[in-house]
């Protein structure tokens, strides 16, 4: 499996033990694929707040802002972030090729960008054991006391690398990016403190966490706020009937794993109707767990129908799936 060009890693041998190992102690995901550009100049801000469609003026240097990108239809098209550097250079981080190529393509006054994908290596370690890790490889002392979305420069294993503090998997964790050049010497003194994992131990934890996937949870016309993702973007209003995003125990048995939705999927029509962006197989869930989209306001009792057959026994569950999603990653180290 790919991502653009870039070999995605589904597995080290045992996804749900890699999920497990996330959830328990700590975990290592190679997330290189994702695209990434430098704004720098006095149109670096104005750029940057058209491409996120959020106001940015207000992020102190060493911040981090989660925003969702709109199309001319006000649908959600991809999500990224922000990462503000200096006054005037902002580093632009997306999972979709495009947004980076429509900021490079950009004819702006007092703007230079600078394309940084080739360069960089991104890395991210998740769970509750992270600290105690990293603990021979950089300052702990200094990295523990980040906010949750902010970043520092720091060395990990004498490395140089911007580490931020966020992730996708529900747990606490950290970014870290460094120079390409020195990938694969940082992804092995990484491997020695972490387990490694793949894209699958990666989708099942941003299932259950409740996390979109551009690729899959924007895949139909949809504004954010019906993604649960209004909070991060200016555009509040949108079309009716509204639907909303839900997280659901299913059954499938002709689902493999990693799941992609079909590529013609369209809104729910109809109060017993769900579209299924994303599923996975979940132990905590205790069996195949997926996100998707019915109609606002309907029943959490009501039988579902996934009108592909993909999915059959349907029904909600709490989203995020677990709990503690929408915490623990805020939480003190301490």
């Amino acid at each position: 499996m790919s991502f653009y060009d870039f070999p995605l890693k589904l597995d080290f041998g045992d996804p749900a033990e890699e999920v497990k190992q996330c959830r328990s102690d700590c975990a290592l995901f190679d997330f290189s694929f994702v695209e990434s550009a430098r704004l720098q100049g006095s149109g670096a801000l104005r750029v940057a707040e058209a491409l996120s469609n959020r106001p940015l003026a207000n992020m102190r240097e060493g911040d981090i802002r989660y925003s969702v990108r709109i199309n001319s239809e006000l649908d959600a098209v991809a999500d990224l972030t922000v990462w503000r550097r200096t006054s005037n250079t902002f580093d632009v981080m997306s999972g979709r090729r495009e947004d980076i190529l429509d900021l490079v393509a950009c004819d702006e006054p007092d703007l230079t960008v600078v394309p940084l994908t080739p360069g960089r290596s991104t890395f991210s370690i998740q769970g509750p054991g992270v600290l105690k890790a990293l603990s021979g490889l950089c300052d702990t002392t200094v990295i523990s006391t980040l906010d949750y979305f902010t970043f520092c420069e720091t060395r990990v294993g004498g490395i140089p690398c911007l580490l931020g503090r966020l992730g996708y998997t529900g747990e606490r964790g950290f970014e870290i990016i460094s120079a390409r050049a020195n990938g694969v010497e940082l992804w092995d003194m990484l491997c020695r403190v972490a387990r490694p994992a793949g894209f699958i131990a990666a989708d099942t934890l941003r299932i259950e966490a409740g996390l979109v996937l551009f690729a899959n949870e924007f895949a139909i016309p949809v504004a954010p706020s019906e993604a649960r993702l209004g909070a991060f973007c200016r555009t509040k209003n949108w079309r009716q009937p509204r639907i909303e995003l839900v997280s659901m125990h299913a059954e499938s048995e002709a689902a493999s794993w990693p799941w992609r939705p079909e590529s013609n999927l369209s809104r729910p029509q109809m109060p017993d109707e769900v579209v299924v962006t994303s599923a996975c197989r979940s132990a905590a869930a205790g069996g195949v767990l997926a996100l998707g989209y019915v109609c606002a306001g309907v029943s959490t009792a009501r039988r579902f129908c996934d009108r592909t057959g993909v999915f059959k026994n349907i029904q909600l569950a709490a989203t995020p799936f677990l709990a503690t999603a929408k915490t623990v990653p805020r939480d003190s180290w301490r």
